[in-house]
């Protein structure tokens, strides 16, 4: 019987630009040009800066650029930064039912193997479609179990994925595809300990998995082996990070005919995807009920019971968030700045927002409970009730969380989403070239002048 890797590896080398449906080929361009915004937001932050220092200490010169810099950079060390800033902001993509932000490691890998071996535009969507799925896939068989044991998907799955977009871009056959997945096998990793102190360990999640996937792939392509288990073998993925038996059939049952990729939720809010729904909520009562802060006594949050040790606990660090990142993962915060603000943005996660004392008094009255009747990871709703000080109870149940599939963002919406954050690092022309690259991408000649000319101002 074929191992999962081997199924993946014969779908990667034989999938070309004429088997993606339209619907395929216009969301993988709306996933690029929302990833690519989010990492122009993230260019010009300290945490690039200091990401940019080590990697220039490291890699020197190369011909890949840095989205929003002027820097160029050997192409698997710009994978590394693109993916770190794709992924900084909490902003980027999200496949619901894996729990894995899908373009954020697939969009930089990508991108640094057509700067490395040459691409077209249609080859390019190829690939970006490839390991959009594969990343899926990989992490759907979980289905939430990596957040459970403390890893964090994004880092592994995309390790993977990324894998073979490098490989598909390269011209790889199954076999080094197999090379090079059993060799992303040694290099995955994401670790969950950030959520203890709010340090920035995840923000470069994206970032490694595209470096790794890369590298795996060209040892694979200079004949380097690697087991052709790495998923489903003895000692494989799913046997090493899940204590429970898991359905391989996910990732294998109708690939190429069926595209979970069409399913992957664009945030609204820059934070973690589990708090969103509960923003809705309360922006909807606070618009509704016309609420200040000041009137309320407390607010109770249903939550699911495996989304809690994520967002809500341990619950008075969670209250009072000590770093930007910290807050990023807070129900309480976000939820008090969403009552106190009437919005939450990347300028709410400043170092002026998550010392505000409106917000954090009123974050120390927002309470969680396990919700029995949520479905998650199917989807990430939300069940809010407020007490005010009159004794008035307000109540609004959010069942799916808006941008993913069943409630997607619009079209305006998305292009104004990624104008916003673009125009925090370049001109609005620059936004406006990159907007109609990524729209007329079929017919670019050399992917690897989708970023030319695009520097930070």
């Amino acid at each position: 019987m074929k191992t999962s890797s081997e199924i993946l590896a014969e779908f990667a080398s034989s999938l070309q630009p004429t088997d993606l449906p339209d619907r395929v080929v216009a969301t993988v361009k709306r996933h690029l040009l929302d990833t690519l915004g989010v990492a122009l937001a993230s260019a010009s932050m300290p945490f690039a800066d200091k990401a940019m220092q080590a990697i220039e200490e490291l890699a020197g010169n190369g011909n890949a650029p840095v989205i929003g810099r002027r820097s160029t950079l050997p192409p698997a060390w710009a994978a590394l930064a693109n993916g770190t800033f794709a992924h900084g902001i909490d902003f980027d993509d999200t496949h619901t039912e894996s729990v894995v932000h899908v373009s954020t490691s697939v969009v930089p890998a990508a991108l640094a193997a057509a700067s490395l071996h040459g691409c077209d535009g249609p080859h390019l969507i190829t690939a970006l479609a490839l390991g959009m799925e594969a990343n899926i896939r990989i992490g759907l068989v979980a289905r939430g179990g990596f957040h459970d044991r403390g890893f964090h998907p994004t880092g592994i799955c995309g390790t993977y994925a990324t894998a073979l977009v490098a490989g598909a871009i390269a011209g790889h056959d199954a076999a080094r595809h197999v090379d090079a997945l059993g060799l992303a096998a040694s290099q995955a990793a994401g670790s969950l300990e950030f959520l203890t102190d709010g340090t920035w360990a995840k923000r470069i999640h994206g970032g490694w998995a595209a470096h790794a996937g890369l590298t795996a792939a060209s040892l694979a392509r200079a004949g380097f082996t690697g087991p052709r288990g790495a998923l489903d073998g003895r000692f494989g993925l799913y046997r090493s990070h899940l204590t429970e038996e898991c359905d391989l059939d996910v990732l294998r049952k109708g690939l190429g005919s069926t595209w979970h990729l069409l399913d992957t939720a664009l945030k609204p809010y820059p934070c973690c995807h589990f708090n969103h729904a509960f923003l809705d909520a309360a922006a909807e009562l606070k618009r509704r009920h016309r609420i200040e802060p000041a009137s309320i006594e407390r607010v109770q949050c249903k939550i699911a019971a495996r989304e809690m040790p994520i967002v809500c606990e341990p619950a008075e660090s969670k209250r009072r968030p000590q770093t930007d990142y910290d807050a990023k993962f807070s129900l309480p915060y976000t939820v008090a700045c969403m009552f106190a603000r009437g919005h939450v943005g990347i300028d709410d996660f400043d170092e002026a927002s998550i010392h505000d004392d409106t917000i954090l008094e009123l974050a120390a009255r927002v309470d969680s409970t396990p919700d029995p009747d949520s479905d998650y990871p199917a989807r990430f709703p939300a069940r809010i009730e407020v007490v005010l000080r009159d004794g008035t109870v307000l109540q609004h149940h959010e069942p799916v969380h808006r941008g993913s599939a069943e409630r997607p963002l619009t079209d305006r919406e998305v292009e104004e989403k990624f104008h916003l954050n673009a125009r925090r690092t370049v001109s609005e022309d620059a936004a406006a070239t990159l907007y109609d690259r990524v729209s007329s991408l079929e017919r670019l000649e050399n992917a690897a002048n989708l970023l030319a000319g695009l520097a930070g101002e």
